[in-house]
């Protein structure tokens, strides 16, 4: 039964990452479009030329995270990985942000320093996003993994105590047992003197 369940599991696994690449091929292949668009895209445009790659960007990482904290290694080793893949999303945000073109022939200036402000605003809002994902994840993580350490620890108890009931009721049949095979021996070794 346990080797059905394991390979079914293992099944499940193979079709879940499947999918996933599936998935993260097409979401590179949309976010590359969306690039060339916003290679050509005014200072103006830039909030609605960024938060569609910003999306495809912010979905990857949470489908990194989501993969990563499924493993069964400590939360520790998980945690650093996903820093440093956080680290690589900020970076891929501030590459992608750098594409973003001031244009010389925008006439209003402050305009154009208005709009770069906002969609800096909405890169650092990304930023925070992933961010309070990625702690939301180690919390959920680590909670996980020690309240499943200690259902572990509790049916290891519970498992010694079955074992040491059942060796206490042998015990006490055994002195039944030999008090009905021997009903005066007690009672004459009491009252002889």
């Amino acid at each position: 039964m346990k080797r059905i369940l394991l390979i079914i599991g293992m099944v499940s696994v193979l079709l879940l990452q499947a999918m996933t690449a599936f998935a993260s091929a097409e979401d590179d292949k949309n976010k590359a479009a969306l690039i060339k668009i916003l290679d050509s895209a005014k200072m103006s445009e830039c909030q609605s030329a960024l938060a569609p790659i910003y999306d495809i960007e912010l979905k990857q990482f949470l489908e990194f995270l989501d993969t990563n904290f499924q493993n069964k290694s400590s939360t520790g080793s998980l945690t650093n990985i996903a820093i440093a893949r956080y680290q690589d999303f900020k970076e891929n945000l501030n590459n992608i942000f750098l594409k973003v073109q001031v244009n010389s022939a925008d006439q209003n200036i402050l305009a154009t320093q208005t709009a770069y402000a906002l969609c800096a605003n909405i890169k650092n809002e990304y930023f925070s996003k992933a961010k309070k994902m990625m702690i939301d994840h180690i919390k959920k993580t680590s909670s996980v993994k020690t309240t499943t350490i200690l259902i572990e620890k509790y049916q290891a108890i519970n498992s010694k105590l079955r074992d040491l009931n059942t060796a206490i009721s042998q015990m006490y049949g055994y002195f039944v047992s030999f008090d009905k095979m021997l009903p005066s021996f007690i009672g004459k070794c009491l009252t002889s003197g």
